[in-house]
């Protein structure tokens, strides 16, 4: 049956679930995604070589009756600034077919940058072009043993396309330090953003992947950020980063993820009522790593990104398996402790298990 037509009636009933105020199935900790049990995309099925090491950092919209991505890859190493995105289509979210001409966009592309990250993009019907935000610029650099990093330059960039391959990007950044940013078009002239940053531009630390600001632009160009940050660690997180904010029900959501003790990494959903004050539970992730250590998304879901078509909610999200080892672009062996950002997943949720309002 077409992924699109089918209608979920499972309805996810343990002693281990929480619940928050409300009566949607956003609400349950943990949330009632139905994951699959393959990646739409890896790098270890890939047949394309720019995206060969690394694939991760979906962002996925519907549009003109196609599910479009667009992601990144390496073929340097798992931690490399040869970060590129390509670009794939799919009918039915399920089934990708990876754009022939990847990578569509390259640090040669940007004149200030050298790296791509966390890409988020819509659709403007007015104007009849894609618009993205993205991060970009020299990315991590490390001092002579390799060990210790002295710069992490991510800076907020801006792009637009009129087909979503062929990318025009603004000359300059348009915020000096961002990681991740998810922004919402609330009226003509206002737009809403939820984006990593550190508190100081100028001091290199941990703090890019700590601190989730608000900031608020009448263009989408110039941005203002909040003083403090909505969203930060506590209790077992020990980061806050990749936001992801939708609204549904007069309710905002925000996902995100967090490092967590023993190695893992997962998705958490934070809630509001008016986009700014978050009531947040880092007690219950709403996607949790996948029990078992055979799955792909068994150490890391992460990079979570929403999509709503119809009474249903699809994520698209990166994943990391406990396989430690690689070959990198040279042929060499090679190892990360934490693992590879190697897969895409997709799980899905539909709004009927809500039985009160739509």
């Amino acid at each position: 049956m077409r992924f699109l037509t089918r209608i979920l009636l499972v309805v996810l009933v343990s002693a281990s679930v929480t619940a928050i105020a409300g009566d949607s199935p956003l609400d349950r900790r943990p949330q009632p995604w139905q994951r699959r049990d393959q990646p739409i995309l890896s790098a270890r099925t890939t047949k394309q070589a720019w995206c060969r090491i690394v694939t991760y950092s979906p962002h996925v919209i519907y549009h003109d009756g196609l599910f479009r991505m667009w992601y990144l890859g390496t073929s340097e190493a798992s931690r490399s600034n040869d970060i590129v995105m390509g670009y794939a289509e799919s009918e039915d979210g399920i089934q990708w077919n990876e754009h022939p001409g990847n990578p569509i966009l390259t640090g040669k592309d940007i004149s200030w940058g050298r790296l791509i990250q966390t890409p988020f993009v819509v659709h403007d019907a007015a104007t009849g072009l894609f618009r993205m935000w993205f991060v970009s610029g020299d990315g991590v650099t490390r001092d002579e043993s390799g060990k210790k990093i002295i710069g992490n330059d991510q800076k907020l960039a801006y792009a637009t396309s009129k087909d979503g391959i062929r990318w025009t990007v603004h000359d300059k950044p348009l915020f000096p330090v961002g990681r991740s940013p998810s922004v919402v078009r609330v009226a003509p002239d206002r737009y809403r953003m939820w984006m990593g940053s550190r508190p100081d531009p100028n001091v290199v630390n941990g703090e890019l992947y700590r601190n989730i600001y608000e900031f608020t632009s009448q263009d989408g160009l110039a941005w203002q950020r909040s003083r403090k940050p909505v969203v930060t660690p506590s209790g077992p997180a020990n980061s806050t980063v990749y936001p992801f904010v939708i609204r549904h029900n007069d309710q905002w959501y925000m996902w995100y993820g967090c490092h967590i003790d023993g190695g893992l990494f997962e998705i958490f959903c934070a809630t509001s009522r008016d986009g700014t004050n978050w009531d947040i539970d880092h007690e219950h992730p709403a996607f949790p790593a996948a029990a078992g250590k055979a799955r792909f998304d068994s150490k890391y879901t992460s990079t979570p990104c929403i999509v709503r078509v119809g009474d249903r909610l699809l994520l698209y999200y990166s994943a990391r398996d406990w396989q430690t080892e690689y070959i990198d672009g040279k042929g060499r062996k090679r190892r990360d402790g934490a693992g590879v950002y190697a897969h895409i997943g997709v799980a899905e949720l539909s709004l009927e298990l809500n039985t009160g309002r739509k």
